[in-house]
């Protein structure tokens, strides 16, 4: 299944390797490559993610210490936004890509 990023996902992922790369340069890059496994695996079986019980027809998935949010539709699956474990979940009435 085709997966595409929000502006959101990838602007996390922008900042949480730049975060990182400042403090171990290894854990950055091990951190991208974790989410990028975890996308080829969600590409491959999209009903990996647990649904989520507040926003009916979202999944979510644990990777890590990161949280995939995504949405399956008739053009793929779209990750709407990624955050650590620690975090509190986004206020998604703002989020233009929902």
């Amino acid at each position: 299944m085709k997966l595409r990023l929000s502006k959101n996902a990838i602007r996390f992922i922008r900042q949480e390797h730049a975060y990182l790369e400042r403090f171990n340069p290894h854990a950055a890059e091990a951190v991208v490559l974790q989410l990028q496994k975890a996308f080829r695996l969600l590409a491959d079986h999209p009903m990996a993610g647990v649904e989520e019980s507040i926003l009916p027809g979202r999944r979510h998935f644990v990777s890590g210490d990161y949280v995939i949010s995504y949405r399956i539709g008739p053009k793929g699956l779209t990750v709407s936004y990624i955050r650590h474990g620690r975090q509190i979940a986004p206020d998604l009435e703002k989020d233009e890509d929902l």
